[in-house]
């Protein structure tokens, strides 16, 4: 049994040495933005109409629309669409509009029958955008001072027609902080980076909660209403544009702006299901494969580690057992180097990378409650709105 445990591991070895040297790569090669308060913006510089969907976010919204008000670039609009908040959202919005006459409101007062909420929302103040970019800001999202010109200079640089960033989370529930860099690998190694950018492949992501895109092509792919009722829009979007021979692109964007996702644990498995089921394709077994992956290759060198250290402590100091354990240490070494290198690249305090055991745990139950809402009555909840899982496309 020891012998089969040694054969496993070396295996689970090789997998984490090469996704030590992928995270490697990709961080040193893949594009990623800094905002700058200093940074120029282009000249010319194109009208840029920033679309916020906003529903029960007085939380958040006030920090955002400061954030966001106080960029340098010289051309922008702001339309936020109120979505039937019943919180203090409309009297802050309120707020900042009488005080800044870039900044428009469009009321939404009713959910039409086959949309999502926040697709729903961004078609309707897409509707009213004068600009020739469009950028969809979730209304969690506080851009970094210059960030506005950076984004936008780096978009028409590359000649792109849909460009998103990988933010870094402002979180501030303990386990949010020790869950939020593991559940974004799972996205990283399903969408690389590098497939992404590549126009040659079919490969297609991108982050709801900052997309920059040509008006004219939001409009050729259809916009919203072609995902009227797909969860997880931006990846859907993402598909549409590639798959229609537009240009996409992906990069970090970990120093250009932070989004506050979620307040607790109950938010984050609530949120993260959402995210799962729908960019795995609504598909349990996709997401049970997944499941079974993390399972083996991050539960196993602690496995390892307890087993072997169970034996030799029961039977004495033998060669096989300490071989495992020699094995499990470097597995567990290797992993927790990754963490810490993910989290500090993404600003992530990194002492909640020793946290990777009981996190792997949790992210698991995610997974698992991901792949049963194809079948449970309960669906999929979101901004206080229930969607059915069990018939969608």
């Amino acid at each position: 049994m020891t012998t089969l445990f040694i054969v496993v591991g070396l295996l689970v070895l090789a997998v984490w040495i090469g996704r030590h040297r992928q995270v490697a790569r990709t961080l040193r090669e893949e594009p990623s933005l800094a905002a700058d308060p200093a940074a120029p913006p282009p000249s010319p510089a194109p009208l840029v109409s920033v679309l916020i969907p906003a529903r029960n976010e007085s939380a958040n919204i006030s920090r955002a629309l400061g954030a966001l008000l106080s960029q340098n670039y010289p051309a922008f609009e702001v339309i936020v669409a109120d979505d039937r908040s019943d919180d203090d959202t409309p009297r802050i919005l309120r707020d900042f509009a009488a005080k800044d006459p870039r900044l428009r409101l469009v009321e939404i007062r009713e959910l039409p029958g086959g949309w999502t909420g926040k697709n729903h929302a961004l078609r309707q103040a897409a509707a009213v955008a004068r600009g020739d970019l469009l950028l969809f800001l979730d209304a969690d999202v506080a851009l970094d001072p210059g960030a506005l010109s950076v984004i936008t200079s780096y978009f028409l640089a590359k000649r792109l027609d849909m460009f998103s960033l990988i933010l870094r989370l402002d979180s501030r529930s303990f386990w949010e902080k020790a869950l939020r860099v593991l559940a974004g690998t799972v996205l990283l190694f399903r969408f690389p980076l590098r497939r992404v950018n590549d126009p040659g492949s079919s490969s297609a992501f991108a982050n709801g909660q900052l997309i920059m895109m040509r008006s004219t092509v939001y409009r050729a792919v259809g916009g919203h209403e072609r995902v009227k009722s797909v969860l997880l829009e931006d990846i859907a979007l993402a598909r549409l544009v590639k798959s229609e021979g537009h240009r996409l692109g992906l990069a970090y964007g970990f120093n250009v702006a932070a989004a506050r996702m979620y307040s607790s644990l109950g938010d984050f498995a609530r949120g993260w299901t959402r995210i799962f089921y729908s960019a795995l394709d609504q598909s349990p077994a996709r997401l049970l494969a997944v499941a079974l992956f993390v399972s083996v290759f991050n539960l196993f060198p602690y496995f390892a580690l307890i087993f072997s250290g169970v034996v030799l402590a029961t039977r004495g100091v033998t060669a096989p057992p300490l071989a495992l354990l020699g094995v499990a240490l470097a597995q567990i070494a290797l992993v927790l180097r990754i963490m810490v290198r993910l989290h500090r690249v993404s600003r992530c305090e990194i002492a909640y990378a020793l946290l990777h055991l009981p996190a792997t745990v949790i992210l698991l139950a995610v997974l698992l409650r991901a792949a049963s809402r194809r079948f449970s009555p309960a669906g999929i909840k979101w901004k206080g709105v229930r969607y059915d899982t069990r018939h969608r496309p």
